[in-house]
């Protein structure tokens, strides 16, 4: 195995202090488990590194602070950034062998905790420039998907609370939905992307195995109203069945969920929507992969 080929940081930009194999290609040995999705709830990511020096434990050892995972293959892009999130728990654990530092994350965990906002609105105020003030107040960027969209609140709006909550109550009532991806808050259809960044999965390029199918069904009742009807003719409408494909590859650190991809195999070829990402990695071992849950978008063949 050539473990040269692969290539980390681990980054706690707030305390000062990095870890990387980049320069020497040995480092210390991490390994990651991230997983991702389009929810509101806080992405997780468990960081584990090994035989770190008392002093750098103890000085990582606190929570709420940041931390930022890169990897990716020194022949192609170097390490891509990967996962950023805030510490909900450091645990340490010695072996005999090793000495295992572990960190369990969370992407936007205390951007939605801390905070509370009080904001009032004139009539005719647009929905974008409501999200744009509360995602100030939190702290994050925004980005919006393709057809991503908002119409004027006639009445004015006013809120005093959470801004998760508010964000949440603005995007559902304009058929969008909101997730926090590497810091930023992202915005895009029920059924839209966030962007689509060429990435082809086939067998000579990342693909491991083959796809294997996923039907997963709507749990809300299916009735016809005329929300639903403007929803659908709008093109926000959440689909009652979702049809999709779970696919492995090598790791691919820049894909978030949101994006679209293409998949080429013996028993599909088509673009899907990424719903779901989980990325594993051990800098010294064998895996260095994603997972990818996909949602059908454009007709596949051979389906």
């Amino acid at each position: 195995m050539q473990y040269w080929k692969r290539q980390y940081k681990v980054a706690f930009p707030g305390i000062g202090y990095a870890f990387s194999n980049i320069d020497n290609r040995n480092g210390l040995k991490i390994e990651f488990d991230i997983n991702k999705d389009l929810t509101k709830e806080t992405n997780k990511s468990v960081l584990k590194i090994y035989n770190l020096s008392d002093e750098t434990r103890k000085a990582l050892e606190l929570s709420d602070i940041l931390c930022e995972i890169y990897a990716g293959y020194e022949k192609t892009t170097g390490p891509v950034k990967m996962f950023v999130g805030n510490t909900l728990q450091v645990h340490t654990k010695n072996s005999g062998k090793d000495v295992v530092t572990e960190f369990r994350l969370a992407d936007g965990g205390t951007a939605i905790r801390d905070c509370e906002i009080s904001l009032s609105f004139p009539p005719n105020t647009p929905g974008n420039t409501i999200i744009n003030a509360i995602t100030s107040n939190m702290g994050l960027a925004v980005v919006y998907g393709q057809g991503a969209t908002f119409g004027t609140f006639t009445n004015g709006y006013s809120f005093i609370g959470n801004g998760a909550e508010a964000l949440s109550e603005i995007c559902y009532g304009s058929g969008v939905k909101w997730s926090i991806q590497n810091g930023v808050l992202q915005i895009i259809l029920e059924e839209g992307i966030l962007q689509n960044r060429g990435v082809v999965f086939a067998k000579d390029s990342g693909l491991i195995g083959s796809p294997e199918r996923i039907i997963k069904s709507n749990p809300k009742p299916d009735k016809e109203t005329p929300k639903r009807k403007r929803k659908r003719k709008e093109k926000k409408d959440r689909a009652e069945k979702q049809a999709g494909w779970k696919i492995k590859t090598l790791l691919s650190p820049s894909v978030l969920p949101g994006d679209a991809v293409k998949v080429e195999s013996e028993i599909i070829t088509g673009w899907f929507r990424v719903e779901a990402v989980k990325h594993s990695g051990d800098s010294m071992g064998n895996n260095w992969t994603s997972e990818f849950d996909l949602i059908e978008r454009l007709t596949y063949a051979n389906g």
